[in-house]
């Protein structure tokens, strides 16, 4: 009996202890979320904007020109490119002005020495419609119908007048023979003089490549419709001589077809001798100095 009473006993007591630990557990609780600031925070590495570049307009290719077939050449109706410009610039490329222009249209333009210019040339396409050829140099010695596409003769020999085909580089550099009157037979006579004077011009095709300036310093061809340029640089090698010199320039397409033939002309005047100052002659009456003694 008294056993009895300690397990019950002991039993009140365990759910009395039981019941106050279960009082004392604190209630399982959700985790509360931070709270959501007022100003969201920016990752630093994001505060600047990447700028955005726009993307660029491709440039325009150029394009070929379509080749008119329905044209043929006839005599005394070249089909072959347009010569836009014919004249000379300066060393620096600022185009020289004509000092006049003659009745049969034919400019003239002066220089005082002879060289030390640029002679320039300019084509477009023209009733062909095929481009402008570019070469400035198709030479055999033994072929007469071998002809560059530019094509230029003088009506004076240009320096020495060198029959040497393109002699334009050191120890042997001489000039151009004349053809006179102009001709472009195919000849080797002519061939060989054709070759030597066209061997001495570069080409352009790009007006911002050019060898001619506009007055502010850019460079751009002549004329805005040209879409071919030849340069030439007047060394004393080959200047020009005394007098009026004829220039009768044509240029072909690049199928051979000779286009219509422009001329200018360029004078070199004589040089005007200095005249020589007179001796002051001594006033009248002033005595002559006697040679001093000699010992």
């Amino acid at each position: 009996m008294r056993r009895r009473t300690w397990w019950l006993a002991r039993g009140l007591v365990l759910g009395v202890i039981l019941n106050a630990c279960t009082a004392k557990k604190p209630a399982a609780t959700t985790p509360s979320s931070a709270p959501t600031p007022a100003h969201p925070v920016v990752d630093s590495r994001r505060e600047t904007p990447v700028p955005t570049v726009p993307p660029s307009t491709p440039a325009a290719l150029p394009t070929r020109p379509v080749p008119n077939l329905n044209v043929k050449a006839t005599k005394g109706k070249p089909i072959g490119p347009i010569i836009t410009h014919f004249g000379m610039a300066k060393a620096d490329g600022v185009v020289y002005q004509p000092a006049s222009v003659g009745k049969d249209g034919v400019p003239t333009y002066k220089t005082p020495v002879g060289s030390g210019f640029i002679l320039v040339i300019e084509a477009k396409p023209g009733l062909s419609n095929y481009e402008v050829g570019r070469s400035v140099f198709n030479y055999d010695a033994n072929d007469p119908h071998k002809q560059p596409d530019l094509q230029l003769v003088s009506s004076n020999p240009l320096g020495d007048g060198s029959e040497e085909v393109c002699d334009n580089h050191r120890p042997n550099i001489g000039g151009v023979p004349a053809v006179n009157p102009p001709s472009f037979k195919e000849t080797q006579e002519v061939s060989d003089a054709l070759n030597d004077m066209a061997c001495r011009f570069e080409v352009f095709i790009e007006g911002a490549s050019s060898c001619t300036t506009t007055t502010t310093g850019s460079f751009a061809f002549v004329n805005n419709e040209s879409t071919t340029q030849f340069g030439m640089v007047v060394a004393r090698a080959w200047n020009f001589p005394v007098g009026t010199t004829l220039l009768t320039a044509r240029v072909r397409d690049v199928e051979g077809n000779p286009g219509p033939p422009k001329k200018i002309r360029i004078v070199r005047p004589p040089r005007t001798p200095v005249p020589t100052p007179p001796q002051p002659k001594a006033p009248v009456g002033t005595p002559t100095p006697k040679p001093l003694p000699t010992r």
